[in-house]
């Protein structure tokens, strides 16, 4: 099946935008809400566009009461504003950890929690502290299940108390003489 075929079969069952699909059975508020990557002036540019001005208005009325051409040309309106696979906020975290993946200097400064656009450090750091969570979050995983593949080292005690025993040869040490009348 072609990714055209499987795009009908979603745009007939309801609104496809950043890998969810919402059901046309939805009204304005609602679906403003329930989308995340529009922003209030997308929002707007949408009413006047597609004239949805008493979907606005009226909070009875869905979307399934407006014709089957809107809804069909909004569908591809939201397929070219985003990606069909992932939300907003999963591509950015995506490129935050293609960055450190990368070992770029932005994803090294934002693996550290700090400002990688010349921002201070002394004022301001905790924003981008709080915004790299998720890369933080995706090393820590990653060291977890690294470091749960490697067996613990046993230590064979026997074997060390063997080396560390000196024989009778070994622990005595010569005695050094001061050499005296030297010119050197």
């Amino acid at each position: 099946m072609k990714f055209e075929q499987v795009l009908q079969i979603y745009w007939t069952k309801g609104f496809l935008f950043s890998g969810r699909v919402f059901p046309f059975a939805t009204n304005w508020n609602k679906f403003g809400h329930q989308v995340g990557g529009i922003g209030l002036t997308t929002r707007i540019k949408l009413l006047r566009r597609f004239e949805l001005h008493r979907l606005y208005y009226d909070n009875s009325e869905t979307f399934q009461d407006t014709d089957k051409e809107t809804r069909r040309s909004m569908n591809r309106v939201f397929s070219q504003l985003s990606s069909i696979n992932y939300q907003v906020s999963d591509l950015h975290k995506l490129n935050i950890i293609r960055l450190f993946l990368i070992k770029s200097f932005r994803g090294k400064a934002q693996a550290m929690g700090k400002p990688c656009r010349g921002q201070r450090t002394w004022s301001n750091a905790w924003t981008a502290y709080l915004h790299n969570r998720d890369l933080r979050i995706f090393i820590a995983t990653v060291q977890r299940q690294l470091n749960k593949e490697k067996k613990e080292e046993k230590i064979n005690y026997k074997m060390l108390k063997k080396k560390t025993q000196k024989s009778k040869s070994e622990g005595t040490l010569k005695k050094r003489t001061k050499r005296t009348g030297l010119w050197f």
